[in-house]
């Protein structure tokens, strides 16, 4: 394309306005081989570049980077440009991808131990990222140009090379196995080098075809929290993608999930995953995990369930006992989902003084605990906790004592805590 534009320019605004008083216009190879040369003045500043940095310690990765791109400007003009030339491919040549190398070489083809020609055939060879593409050079004696004409197409994964070809150092065989047919190339090269610079191409590309693709695993869609009552049935969904298949693994709060009739694990081919729980229960509520694993890594996706109870009190409220010098102190432990509201009463008036009672309360444990400050014995009586959210509300009580300290003792020693509904 830019060698066609420097043809027009030259055609249309050079040639069209020579004037026989200027001096001479330079001919069209002068302007052809701007690019190339400019090209060449990129290698000789970068090599300069990077032989200076070289010579200071310092590091030149980037430039040697450059140096091979600008290095291989001129290589891939050339490949696309021979590519440019083939003709009657069953195809487009787009689809083949950019060439890798190409070159003359003496071919002769046939059966498997069938016995070849004494005289091969002059054929271009074209090896793609996919394929090997033969063709047979034609040259056109009105014009002088030259062509290639498709002959044959082989997929690198449906051939063998054997380099080692006996009397003949520059020749490597292929071997190409198509709908259980199989026919042998023999390719001679010009030079051994260039022999063994094809091999060593093909059979790399080869080896990475072959190699397995690895795709880490990756959550397209992923858990998401949800609340439920109780009895219900809930479903845990996402989709895990990746190569090789992950193998997927459930967690609730850090613990693994056994398959049993309350949980029930199904995995699709497709990557869905999907994790059942029926029936559910207060002990259901809590963070869960989908965690895929593979060779090529792993990935976690994070969800969580609430399972909606009413308030109820775990450990009922103890009595306390009024000791002089000491705060009393009235402790329980409670559940409920959504996370209840606590009221304090003291005989049936509600507890508002904040410098004369504190509360106190822990969401993970459930522990709540109301503390009287400096109590008196004013303070002795009927002291009541209420529990209440929206599924129901729960009440229990207990009393503040007033005991003698060696009573307090001996009450300390037996089981003293009177529960109180």
């Amino acid at each position: 394309l830019v060698l066609l534009c420097i043809f027009q320019r030259y055609t249309d605004e050079i040639l069209t306005k020579e004037d026989p008083s200027q001096p001479l216009i330079p001919p069209l190879q002068h302007y052809l081989e701007k690019p190339i040369n400019r090209i060449q003045q990129y290698q000789t500043i970068i090599k300069e570049l990077i032989r200076n940095k070289a010579r200071n310690s310092q590091n030149c990765t980037l430039l040697e980077q450059a140096y091979a791109i600008v290095s291989a400007l001129t290589r891939r003009a050339e490949n696309n440009l021979h590519v440019s030339l083939i003709e009657n491919y069953p195809g487009t040549l787009e689809s083949l991808g950019e060439p890798i190398r190409q070159g003359h070489f003496i071919v002769w083809e046939g059966a498997p131990g069938a016995r070849m020609a004494w005289k091969g055939h002059k054929r271009h060879v074209f090896l793609f990222k996919n394929y090997i593409v033969i063709c047979k050079p034609k040259r056109d004696t009105k014009t002088d140009t030259y062509s290639y004409v498709f002959k044959n197409i082989m997929k690198l994964n449906n051939i063998d090379v054997n380099d080692l070809v006996e009397g003949d150092d520059r020749a490597f065989e292929i071997w190409h196995e198509r709908e259980e047919l199989v026919r042998k190339y023999l390719l001679q090269a010009r030079t051994v080098n260039i022999k063994n610079s094809w091999v060593k191409e093909i059979c790399g590309i080869q080896q990475r075809i072959s190699e397995p693709v690895w795709i880490p695993p990756d959550f397209e869609e992923e858990l998401a929290d949800c609340t439920a009552e109780l009895g219900e049935t809930v479903k845990l969904a996402c989709k895990v993608t990746g190569v090789p298949k992950p193998s997927v693994c459930w967690y609730k709060d850090g613990k693994p999930v056994e398959v049993d009739p309350h949980h029930i694990i199904i995995e699709d081919p497709d990557g869905s995953c999907t994790l059942i729980l029926d029936n559910l229960t207060g002990v259901d509520s809590g963070q869960y995990m989908c965690f895929a694993s593979s060779p090529a890594g792993n990935a976690t996706t994070l969800g969580k369930i609430l399972v909606q109870v009413p308030p109820r009190f775990v450990n009922k409220v103890r009595n306390a006992y009024l000791v002089e010098g000491e705060d009393a102190q009235f402790t329980c432990t409670i559940e409920g989902a959504p996370r209840p509201q606590i009221r304090w009463y003291k005989d049936g008036v509600l507890l508002k003084d904040s410098s004369k009672y504190q509360t106190f309360s822990e969401p993970r444990s459930g522990v709540i605990v109301l503390v009287v400050k400096n109590p008196s014995n004013e303070d002795m009586g009927h002291y009541e906790c209420e529990l209440v959210n929206r599924l129901g509300s729960a009440k229990t009580g207990a009393e503040l004592y007033h005991h003698s300290a060696a009573a307090l003792t001996q009450e300390r020693r037996g089981d003293q805590a009177i529960t109180i509904e």
